[in-house]
Order: C-alpha cells, then sequence, then structure tokens
C-alpha cells in the first residue's frame, strides 16, 4: 500500500483487520482465488482492497459472480489526493465510495478479446464504460489496460492505471432541461428560431410555475422577470439565444452530487506516456495537402510540433483525443495551460470520440516561448463543420472528444506544448 494512503486508511481506523484477511486468505480449498483473494495475493492492489473493504463490498465481489473487474493498481489511486480519499474512507462517503468502485465492476466474465470487439459496457453502477483500441492499447473509460485476463475463480480482472469515476448524478432539472435543448438545437439548425425559442421558453415557464426542480422561492420570481424580458425581444434568434443563456445559466448553478465540491476536473496527465499515446494527428493530407504533425512526450508534457503548407489547397494540422461519455458534465469551461508559438491556435471539444462528429471552438493567440492559461466557456465555443461555422452550442454532457488546431492559413514550422487539460466550473472560471 502506498504510504499515502496507508497513513489515510490508518488515520480511520481503515487497516484490513484480522477477520476480514482470513476471510479472503482461505481460499486452500479451490483451484483459484476468488477476485478479492486475487486482490489481496497481487500485491499491487492493496488500496483496492482496503477501499472494498471500507464499502462493505467483500461478500458482493467475493460471490459466485462472474464479475469483470477493472483493478487501478496503487500508483492508480496515490493520483488521487489524499483528502479526498480520506473524506471517501469514511463513513459519510463510503455511499459515493461504493458508486465508483461498483462502476469498475462488469457482470459476467469478459476477458480482452472480448472486449476489444465492443464499444461500451455497462457497469454494475448503472453507468457506461466506452471502449477502445488506441496504438494497440485497451482504453477503458479514461484509463489504459496494463495487465489484462487475471483469471479468477469468480470472474477475470485487467488492472488498470488509474481510477475511473462515475459521472456525477444528473439532476430532474438537467435533464428536463437537457430534453429542452435536444428538442431546440435541431429546430434552430433547420432554419426554424421562432419554433426553437418557444420550445425553449415553454420549458422554462415550467421549471417556474411547478416545484421539485430545487431551486428556490427568489431564482424562481427572479427567473420570471428575466423571462418576462426575454419575451420581448423581437428577433427570433436573438431571443433564442437568449433562453439557451438562461438555461445554461440554470444548468451551471445546479448542483452535481457527489462530485460538485469539484471545481476543476484534470483530463489529461501528460506526465504519463500512455496519456499522450491517446492523442492523434490528423493533417490536411485527408483533403490532398501537404502539412505534417508530430506528437510527442516532452518533460511531463504533449508537444506537437510540424509545418502548415498552403500547396494544394491545405493549411491545417491537428491532433485530437476522445474522451469517457460525461467526461465534462457539469462543469463549465475547458482550461488549458500552453506554451506557443506565437500563432493563433484553435482549441476544441467534439460530440463524437472518433474521426466523426461536430467540432465546437474558441481561438487563442499565444506568445512565442511563454506559458500561458487560457480558459473557453464550452457555451461560448463556435460550431463547425469542415471549417465552416454554422449554428448550435453543444452540451457539457455530450463532449466526446478534445482537440487543438493550427489553421491560420499561414504557412511554416509550428508548435504547441500542452501542460494541462481540465474541467472548470463555478468560482474557478
Amino acid at each position: 500500500m502506498t504510504p499515502m494512503f496507508s497513513q489515510a486508511i490508518s488515520e480511520r481506523g481503515l487497516m484490513i483487520s484480522p477477520i476480514a484477511m482470513s476471510f479472503l486468505l482461505s481460499a486452500a480449498a479451490v483451484a483459484e482465488p476468488s477476485i478479492p483473494e486475487l486482490a489481496v495475493q497481487s500485491g499491487r492492489l492493496n488500496t483496492l482492497v482496503a477501499a472494498v473493504q471500507a464499502a462493505d463490498l467483500l461478500d458482493t465481489l467475493g460471490g459466485d459472480g462472474p464479475f469483470t473487474v477493472f483493478a487501478p493498481t496503487d500508483e492508480a489511486f496515490a493520483r488521487i489526493d489524499q483528502g479526498t480519499m480520506t473524506t471517501l474512507l469514511e463513513e459519510p462517503g463510503h455511499e459515493t465510495l461504493r458508486r465508483i468502485l461498483a462502476h469498475h465492476v462488469v457482470p459476467g466474465e469478459l476477458d480482452a478479446e472480448i472486449l476489444v470487439n465492443r464499444d461500451s459496457i455497462e457497469t454494475l453502477a448503472g453507468t457506461t464504460l466506452p471502449l477502445e483500441v488506441a496504438r494497440g492499447r485497451l482504453i477503458v473509460g479514461d484509463a489504459v489496460v496494463e495487465s489484462a485476463d487475471i483469471e479468477a475463480s469468480n470472474g477475470v480482472v485487467h488492472l488498470i492505471d488509474r481510477v475511473l469515476l462515475p459521472p456525477a448524478p444528473v439532476s430532474p432539472l438537467k435533464a428536463f432541461l437537457e430534453r429542452a435543448i435536444e428538442r431546440g438545437v435541431p429546430l434552430f439548425n433547420e432554419g426554424s428560431p421562432e419554433a426553437c425559442a418557444a420550445v425553449y421558453a415553454t420549458a422554462l415557464e415550467a421549471v417556474t410555475s411547478t416545484e421539485g426542480w430545487g431551486i428556490d422561492g427568489q431564482q424562481r420570481r427572479n427567473l420570471r422577470n428575466t423571462l418576462k424580458d426575454t419575451a420581448t425581444i423581437n428577433d427570433p434568434s436573438e431571443r433564442a439565444w437568449a433562453y439557451r443563456r438562461i438555461m445554461d445559466a440554470l444548468w451551471s448553478d445546479m448542483p452535481m452530487g457527489p462530485q460538485a465540491t469539484m471545481d476543476t476536473k484534470p483530463l489529461f496527465d501528460f506526465a504519463n506516456p500512455r496519456e499522450v499515446g491517446r492523442w492523434g494527428v490528423v493533417v490536411d493530407g485527408v483533403m490532398g495537402g501537404l502539412s505534417t504533425g508530430f506528437i510527442r512526450q516532452d518533460d511531463d508534457t504533449l508537444l506537437f510540433t510540424g509545418e502548415t503548407s498552403l500547396r494544394n489547397n491545405g493549411g491545417f494540422s491537428s491532433i485530437r483525443a476522445g474522451l469517457p461519455a460525461g467526461a465534462l458534465a457539469g462543469y463549465d469551461a475547458v482550461r488549458i495551460r500552453v506554451k506557443g508559438d506565437g500563432r493563433t491556435w484553435i482549441l476544441g471539444v467534439r460530440s463524437q470520440s472518433g474521426m466523426g462528429g461536430d467540432s465546437y471552438w474558441t481561438r487563442f493567440d499565444t506568445r512565442k516561448g511563454e506559458w500561458m492559461t487560457v480558459t473557453a466557456p464550452i457555451s461560448e465555443m463556435e460550431h463547425h463543420f469542415f471549417g465552416e461555422r454554422i449554428p448550435g452550442r453543444i452540451s457539457p454532457s455530450n463532449i466526446r472528444g478534445v482537440e487543438f488546431y493550427i489553421y491560420d492559413k499561414k504557412a511554416g514550422p509550428f508548435s504547441l506544448q500542452v501542460e494541462s487539460i481540465e474541467g472548470v466550473r463555478g468560482r474557478s472560471l
């Protein structure tokens, strides 16, 4: 067990008890160890074993199963700060801890051969884990499988390099607003802003006139007054956007369950070579251009270099990586820390993790050789399709990828060094 977590666990009296240890190691009559027994014997899953004991899941994972367990190693748990882990190991945090652990367990016995042929799997927590293969590695959510197909008597275990956090439960208000947005956006994009505005107005009026949305009386009165002012806007497009901004504000102010107090969420750890390996290059060669692009790890950062060429109507180079479903649900913006080359860059998010899907962009100017922090509000990102701007916005819960573009209609070498990418919300903006 890592020293940090050993201290956190021992301070709360949560060291593995002799009775529990005896239970875990009493497998003499079984040809293969059960999943909890295997975890104890592995030597790399001590923190996971302590967490399972604290969450009272020993009997469940030691049952008949079969189960597939994506087991974070001690090194994976060490990436979580000690305060958060201590909170989870305390009694009030056990419910959250159970949900996190259940997010790592899938009914049935799924070996790597099965997993690589699936796009996603459903967990015991009722959540979905996306699956993909990148550069010969199996990616589960945002974790890399380090060691696969470790057999147990009641299932199979796959070791992963980070703890998987389930998406925060969506409140009734968030779900209601999301359905309204899903109805309104196609209407707006098809040239019917009046119909879009009507959908948004109806949804917001429902929030003001019924109880149970988690907003107090003063908030409801303020909302009614704002809706009255918005209804007087003559231009239907402007009115639709005004309603949408109200909905986005309501969305941002709503708590998001166990993760509500987390104002920032790192999306990548570039100190880990596998995290850099999740990124891929897309250049204008797909359209006949001659630009280049290369990725490598550099001093715990991601370094993207190459050269843009305007020949053959080219001129862009980009990198992108997928994100697990719901990775940015409840977050207001994407914040990056980068060192650029003096050129104008694009930070984008995508609605799909692969090649398809629409892009939503924010442009930012860099200063050559200087580190800078850029915060891009998701609600202000511009919708693009093959480089052309079109109407529309993306909900944070629908983001499945992130990308960087150099697309400033200039030829020449470029360089962008990325230290961090994180979701932010509330006061962290």
